[in-house]
This record gives structure tokens, C-alpha cells and sequence, in this order.
């Protein structure tokens, strides 16, 4: 994980997960067979969404889990030597102010 953080780049975590958080909105709005899924038994997986997303949205995605895995693990950090935002059980390490602006608040 150390060298991992080397790659650590917030403005692109931002920007990924602002393109995500549309695109599968968008894809759960718009797709039939995403919806379908949604009230089938076993209901909507991740994995469901990322197979219905285009090659380059999946590489885009695998990017994202990276720089994902890097922001927990720097948060946990944080967190342990008592940096940072505190972590709750309702926002994880969120903001719990940002509720009047969840939009702006990465998943």
C-alpha cells in the first residue's frame, strides 16, 4: 500500500466519482434491464452495473477502486492517529455537516 500511495490524487477521485455517481444514476434511470434487476429477487448488484458499462467506463472504474482503496486507507490512517474527520457509524469518515449538500459529497 505505501508505494500505492504514491498515486494518491484527489481533484481525479473527485472528478471520477462525480462522473460515477451520474453514469449509473443515469444507467438506472435509462436502462430496462438494470431496472429489471432492481425488483428481481436477487436485486441490483455493483457487478451488475459495472457489466453493462463500456470498456473504457470499466477501465475508468478500475481506476477509481485504486484511488478508493488509497482514500480509505489514508482516512483509517487519520483516523487511528486522530487526524482528519472522525470516523461515525451514519457517515463513515464524512462530513457530517455535508447533509444539506449530499450531491457534493463523494459515496
Amino acid at each position: 500500500m505505501a508505494q500505492e500511495m504514491e498515486y494518491w490524487d484527489e481533484d481525479r477521485y473527485l472528478e471520477l466519482n462525480t462522473y460515477f455517481r451520474i453514469k449509473i444514476q443515469g444507467m438506472v434511470d435509462s436502462d430496462p434491464y438494470i431496472r429489471d434487476l432492481q425488483k428481481s429477487e436477487d436485486g441490483l448488484q455493483l457487478t451488475d452495473l459495472i457489466n453493462r458499462m463500456s470498456a473504457s467506463d470499466q477501465e475508468l472504474w478500475d481506476e477509481f477502486i485504486k484511488l478508493d482503496r488509497i482514500k480509505l486507507h489514508l482516512d483509517m490512517q487519520n483516523h487511528l492517529e486522530g487526524k482528519g474527520t472522525p470516523f461515525t457509524p451514519r457517515h463513515g469518515f464524512g462530513d457530517a455537516s455535508s447533509e444539506a449538500d449530499d450531491n457534493a459529497s463523494p459515496w
